[in-house]
């Protein structure tokens, strides 16, 4: 609960009526989302999916490429989570 009222504060507008609260977050999560951040929240997704089995392949892999991975999975799972809050 504390990463979700501190992702409320960082995402605070004073300006606009609907200030982003827990409640307005989780009606956001579930609200219809237009097609193209469907596409983005899908690529996303996979980007993740894939990074992941970089991550848990069984070869031995250069760090390189283990670092990469590991930074494509925050990506794929923030911009997909980010995609998803957008409103039709």
């Amino acid at each position: 609960m504390f990463f979700v009222n501190l992702f409320c504060l960082l995402l605070r507008n004073e300006n606009k009526k609907d200030n982003f609260t827990a409640k307005n977050l989780l009606h956001r999560l579930k609200s219809k989302t237009s097609p193209f951040w469907i596409k983005i929240r899908n690529g996303m997704i996979v980007i993740g999916a894939i990074c992941g089995a970089l991550i848990g392949a069984p070869a031995e892999l250069p760090s390189l490429i283990d670092t990469l991975a590991g930074y494509g999975v925050a990506i794929g799972a923030v911009g997909a989570v980010l995609a998803q809050l957008t409103k039709k």
